[in-house]
């Protein structure tokens, strides 16, 4: 049955942890470069109970995208588990998307939901739920899939029929889950042949499962059917998926009654690799990685006390005759690391306790590659500040992310020091300890005026530098940018009467080299507008619209604001067989295999202009100049839109 479905053209990271409460932040989505695979790590609230772990996985070969959730109920370690092992994966052909802890908050608490169901939270209002931004989240994921697999952990042993108490309809482990035999989309006419593809993996999984009382069975629980016992699946992932974008999903249900977590894990391994084999998602192991190595840290501890991180071109200076130790060297790889303590150890010094007479430098190498340096240098001998004193404006950031550390606040030589900071593990970021004090600091740019100032305070305007030009912002107007413009805090414009110590604060902004105590003043500094800023001093938390002020202490002299625009696909317009089609964002349309199709226009929503557009099909990059013309493939391919780097959004073509 395997081979028979495949042609109907459906062919899928010690130290001490120290957490603020992060922002939302992601990596580079940029689309992958034509010809190779790739991956993108993404992470959403990071270093909060929320935080949430996207991994998106291309293949060598364009192919349908299997989106792979687990975690959504964290009482059910064995989703979770299976999940997070293809995170790691390589693919031939095809992409995958891999959400291992979907719901963090209730894995860390080993709750089924702490703020209810997650998954019974896909339809109705949840403009009152703190669940809200990561369910709107996961649904923006599952609109770029072409299958959706929610893995659990159920009760008992499913049967169809009653068998015992632990056996029988009203159980769900040990079965795939569909909300359907079969479903036709109203708006796209594509029919989905649940049934068949549950069975076929069902078929496949058993044949490595000896036990019968663990074989798997299809449970159909005919969700939308007026006489469904099964009701609030109407609110659940797997009908979302099938009802609003019309495509196939499913829940992999392994029974919480199973011997072993092992065996649980194992068993949803044995199920995800069935549907990735029915949908020709093909594995290629092992996966080569030749990234060039990069340093987030090194863990120093001076004399056996609590260790530092330090960072690139960093110095730490001890006293003399103090012995160091390098504890651990924070990379974008786990193996082939050693450090050199120059002059006094050999060629691998990790974990070798060295006594300090003289300054040296520590060397970082991945194999023969050298890629960090940091400085050890002597305390004066009357010194009486903080010990050890850790000078310079490294950058200190987790190279993995989740990855906490805890960091010595960088210290003039004139300083006495500093409280110690706490790296939210952001790149580039190093936040004030809690009490060390923080004031709320926090492509082509318009400018609103909603009405236009005349000037508060002594102050005309904000100068600031939005990638590079000049922007002369005015008391009370607002500048809007697309996310990812790097917007420079320059200066304030005033009639002469601005008091001298008036600082100029973005707020929801820290600048890199404030990592002790913060006065709020950001004039020089530059903020990322996609990684930089933390939604919690924007405007109403929505970490859509930021202040600028002109401050004197705790007076605001005079404000303007930034609008952050994250692109956003409206809609793209196509056009075959004479006849034109608009799609909105995550809209589907079926099309004859082989079909030559215009792409006559694409829009961003907001009237958001594009500044730097790449489109793809299939994972496949096409010209940006339209019109142009592509065939339709053989397989159902996501046509996604990027901005800049980031995805604005994608639109699916199904072979009709």
């Amino acid at each position: 049955m395997l081979s028979a479905l495949k042609n109907t053209g459906f062919i899928f990271l010690a130290l001490v942890a120290f957490f603020l409460m992060g922002c939302p932040a992601k990596a580079d989505t940029s689309a992958r470069p034509e010809g190779t695979h790739d991956r993108q790590h993404l992470v959403f609230w990071h270093n909060t109970p929320q935080e949430m772990e996207v991994y998106k996985i291309y293949g060598r070969r364009e192919g349908p995208t299997i989106m792979i959730i687990g975690g959504i109920q964290g009482d059910e370690p064995g989703g979770f588990l299976s999940a997070d092992l293809y995170a790691d994966l390589a693919l031939k052909r095809g992409n995958l998307i891999v959400v291992p802890r979907a719901n963090f908050n209730s894995i860390i608490q080993h709750n089924r939901g702490p703020e209810g169901d997650m998954n019974r939270k896909f339809e109705g209002d949840l403009s009152q739920d703190p669940d809200r931004p990561i369910v709107e989240c996961l649904k923006e994921l599952m609109a770029e899939s072409d299958l959706v697999l929610n893995l659990h952990d159920g009760s008992g042993y499913y049967r169809p029929t009653w068998e015992n108490d632990m056996a029988n309809p009203n159980r769900y482990g040990q079965c795939i889950i569909s909300d359907a035999e079969v479903y036709t989309h109203p708006e796209t006419g594509r029919v989905l042949p649940l049934g068949d593809y549950a069975r076929a993996v069902v078929e496949r999984v058993n044949e490595d499962i000896s036990d019968s009382l663990q074989k798997f069975h299809f449970f159909n629980t005919n969700t939308a059917a007026t006489d469904s016992k099964h009701k609030e699946q109407r609110k659940s992932v797997t009908y979302y998926a099938m009802t609003k974008l019309g495509i196939p999903a499913f829940g992999v249900e392994t029974s919480k009654q199973l011997p072993s977590l092992e065996l649980k894990v194992h068993q949803h391994n044995l199920a995800v690799n069935a549907f990735m084999e029915l949908f020709g998602v093909e594995v290629e192991q092992p996966r080569i990685n030749l990234a060039p190595p990069v340093l987030g840290y090194v863990v120093i501890s001076v004399n056996g006390e609590l260790p530092i991180a330090v960072a690139n071109g960093q110095t730490l200076e001890v006293k003399k005759g103090d012995t160091i130790e390098v504890v651990h060297v924070g990379a974008n790889y786990d193996r082939g690391l050693s450090v050199d303590v120059q002059g006094v150890g050999g060629f691998n010094d990790i974990r070798q306790p060295l006594k300090i007479e003289v300054p040296t430098t520590i060397v970082v190498q991945k194999d023969h590659i050298k890629f960090g340096r940091m400085n050890i240098g002597l305390l004066p001998e009357n010194y009486a500040g903080v010990f050890p004193r850790l000078l310079g404006e490294g950058k200190v950031i987790a190279p993995r992310a989740g990855t906490p550390v805890m960091v010595a606040a960088a210290q003039k030589p004139e300083d006495g020091g500093q409280e110690p900071a706490v790296d939210t593990g952001e790149a580039g970021r190093v936040e004030p300890a809690a009490g060390a004090g923080d004031k709320g600091n926090g492509p082509a740019a318009t400018v609103e005026t909603p009405p236009a100032g005349k000037g508060k305070g002594g102050v005309l305007a904000f100068l600031l530098e939005v990638d590079g030009r000049p922007v002369d912002l005015a008391v009370d107007e607002q500048l809007v940018v697309s996310a990812g413009a790097k917007v420079k805090m320059v200066d304030i414009r005033s009639d002469g009467t601005l008091p001298k110590d008036t600082v100029m604060n973005l707020r929801g902004f820290v600048p890199p080299d404030k990592t002790g105590y913060n006065n709020g003043e950001d004039r020089g500094a530059t903020a990322d507008t996609a990684r930089d800023m933390m939604p919690a001093f924007s405007r109403g938390g929505k970490g859509l619209v930021y202040d600028i002020n002109a401050e004197r202490g705790k007076t605001v002299l005079a404000s303007a604001s930034i609008k952050i625009l994250v692109p956003k696909l409206e809609s793209v317009t196509i056009s075959f067989g004479g006849k034109t089609h608009t799609l909105k964002l995550g809209g589907r349309i079926g099309i004859p295999v082989g079909t030559p199709v215009t792409v006559q226009k694409v829009v961003l929503a907001e009237g958001m202009p594009f500044s730097k557009p790449r489109f793809t099909l299939g994972g496949r990059n096409f010209s940006a100049k339209l019109p142009q013309t592509l065939t339709m493939p053989s397989f159902a391919a996501n046509l996604a839109v990027f901005e800049d780097g980031e995805l604005a959004g994608k639109v699916l073509w199904f072979p009709k």
